[in-house]
This record gives C-alpha cells, sequence and structure tokens, in this order.
C-alpha cells in the first residue's frame, strides 16, 4: 500500500470557504471592477473628445462655405460663435504676394480659428480666385 492516509470526512460545519477567501475573492473582484470603470470613464472621455472636434470641424467648414456662397472673397477679417458659444475668427489672404507669384489670380488662404486670429486652428484650405481682366 502506498504511504498515503485519507483525510477523515469532514464533520459538520466545515464545508465551504472560510471567511478570509470569500473577503480575498471579494476584495479582488472590486479591484477588478474599479479597474474596468476607470478604463470604461477613460475611453468615453475620448469619445466625448473625438466628438467635440467632429462638430468644430463641420461647424468651421459650414462657415467657410457660407462666406463663399454670400459672396467672391475679399482679404480681411471676420469673427463669430459656434453652436457651443466659443468665439471663431475667419482670415482671408492673398497667399500668391507671399509665395512670390507674380501677375496671377489671387490664392485664397482661409484660416478659421478657435478664437482669436492667433488661436488653434480649425480649417485652413487655399481657394483659387477668378481672373482679373
Amino acid at each position: 500500500m502506498s504511504g498515503r492516509r485519507n483525510a477523515p470526512p469532514a464533520g459538520p460545519g466545515e464545508e465551504g470557504f472560510t471567511i478570509v477567501e470569500v473577503v480575498v475573492a471579494f476584495a479582488i473582484t472590486t479591484l477588478a471592477m474599479i479597474a474596468a470603470i476607470e478604463v470604461s470613464g477613460a475611453v468615453a472621455m475620448g469619445v466625448r473628445r473625438v466628438e467635440a472636434a467632429r462638430v468644430a470641424s463641420d461647424e468651421a467648414e459650414g462657415v467657410v462655405l457660407a462666406r463663399f456662397a454670400a459672396g467672391p472673397p475679399q482679404a480681411g477679417v471676420e469673427r463669430g460663435t459656434f453652436s457651443d458659444g466659443s468665439a471663431w475668427t475667419l482670415r482671408i489672404a492673398d497667399a500668391a504676394p507671399a509665395m512670390g507669384l507674380g501677375r496671377v489670380p489671387p490664392l485664397w488662404l482661409v484660416r478659421l480659428s478657435r478664437g482669436p486670429v492667433e488661436g488653434r486652428p480649425i480649417y485652413t484650405t487655399l481657394v483659387p480666385g477668378e481672373i482679373r481682366e
């Protein structure tokens, strides 16, 4: 026979987990849930930031399109507010002279920024102008 002894049968009240095992299991579960909640919060915050940037980009493009639909562009600065109440500044300038181009149609540099002219650009594009006679 082998040298092993059979464990004595469990008596009444000796079945199941000890209180320490249950507390440790709850602690591990709690830590895992806290980590999951933190991760989901960070993901939700990132999604909100991306959505806000998308909305700002869409509104900026709409501002520029509305300005060009109102008539031919002219150099200058315009100001307004987005739907969230933040200020924007639209600057239109002829980029052709700065590029060293001589007698060419204007090449409009359109820059829409959040806040003042020096603010963070949201929308920037170049638009060719009409040929001047």
